[in-house]
Order: C-alpha cells, then structure tokens, then sequence
C-alpha cells in the first residue's frame, strides 16, 4: 500500500495496487491519474508527475499546530478592558 497526494487539491490518496494502466481516482475533488510509463498522468490537464513527486511520507509524527494565543500579551489585555 501507497500514499501520494493528489496534485489538484493535495487530499491523501491510498494506492492499493499500482501496476501499468491503472486509474487512481481522487475521493475529494474527483480528479483521475492514470499511471503509465513509470508516470502520473493528471487527466483533466495532462500533466506529468514523478511518483516520488506525489509520494507523502506518513512515517513522521503531524506536526503539532502552532497555538495562537502564545504571542497574547495579558497585561495588554487587562490594561484595556480594566481589570
């Protein structure tokens, strides 16, 4: 089993058998690769991609989002509203 991501709109795409021919179809935006030659082909655009181009490595831990209230200043804050 496989991952890549899809080049139209970057959604995880799981590639259970990969062989000449085979039509990978994304389930978020629909879009259809066809591989052939040791290539993605993007039908809708006929692009060209590498498979090492599109393979997502999901080895390494997500990465934690950033927290947006780190850079809040709380003295401001209580300065403002009086407390």
């Amino acid at each position: 089993m496989k991952f890549i991501v899809c080049p139209s709109c970057g959604e995880e795409i799981v590639i259970k058998d990969l062989y000449e021919g085979v039509e990978i179809q994304c389930d978020l935006c629909g879009s259809v690769l066809l591989y052939g030659e040791g290539r993605f082909i993007l039908l809708d655009t006929n692009e060209e991609f590498d498979p090492e181009d599109l393979e997502k490595d999901f080895s390494e831990s997500a990465e934690e989002p950033e927290d947006e209230f780190d850079d809040i200043d709380y003295e401001e804050y209580d300065d403002f509203y009086g407390e």
